[in-house]
């Protein structure tokens, strides 16, 4: 497995506490993909995590995903021929979960962060997967912008500064007439103790702002 420094690595995280609750929680949410993936991360890895971390903090991370299928399942439900796209990727899962749901998911990230998601997980047959910087919207080119959009921007926002998140989302009512936009944020506390939890985790060169 690829090594990454900064933001990217963060994806580990949630994927960890999916795991975790899929292993522990599985009425309330399960993600049979992320448990294969477990076997292909180095040893130890979501130990060490885990060990970090409170039961709290892994189901505080999985409510957002449990919250966040909701809503694209009842986006698709509503529109039937639309696009879901993930920003931020990583290694969501979500088109595996939502199996149910048979529209176009994308799936955009870094192109460091893509080429370790082509290594180790499958893509679906309805799945697009672009390497790009979420924040030039080079990306939306290869996307019928005719279509319903639902962009996920989850755990991505907190990473940079209130003007750059401001400027992205008003590019994006521009660039996507027919679009909603879901994101998940953090109040002033929360970031103070998200961000003792990543530099816990190893990270200290993934700073939360928002």
């Amino acid at each position: 497995m690829n090594e990454f420094n900064g933001v990217a690595d963060t994806m580990l995280i949630p994927m960890a506490a999916r795991i975790y609750a899929s292993k522990h929680f599985p009425e309330y949410f399960y993600d049979k993909t992320a448990l294969s993936l477990e076997a292909k991360i180095p040893a130890g890895t979501f130990e060490r995590i885990w060990k970090s971390s409170s039961e709290y903090t892994m189901l505080a991370s999985v409510a957002r995903y449990y919250n966040f299928d909701e809503m694209i399942k009842a986006f698709a439900a509503k529109h039937q021929k639309c696009n879901i796209i993930n920003l931020g990727a990583g290694l969501e899962t979500a088109a595996f979960r939502l199996a149910e749901v048979d529209v176009p998911f994308y799936e955009i990230d870094l192109p460091e962060v893509i080429e370790l998601r082509k290594n180790i997980l499958k893509s679906k047959e309805n799945e697009t997967l672009i390497g790009a910087d979420i924040f030039t919207l080079e990306w939306a080119n290869g996307i019928d912008l005719s279509l319903p959009s639902l962009l996920i921007v989850s755990g991505v926002f907190q990473y940079f500064r209130e003007e750059k998140v401001l400027t992205f989302l008003s590019a994006i009512k521009q660039r996507f007439p027919k679009g909603e936009l879901i994101f998940d944020a953090t109040n002033s506390i929360g970031i103070k103790y998200a961000n003792k939890y990543v530099q816990k985790n190893g990270n200290t060169s993934a700073q939360m702002y928002f």
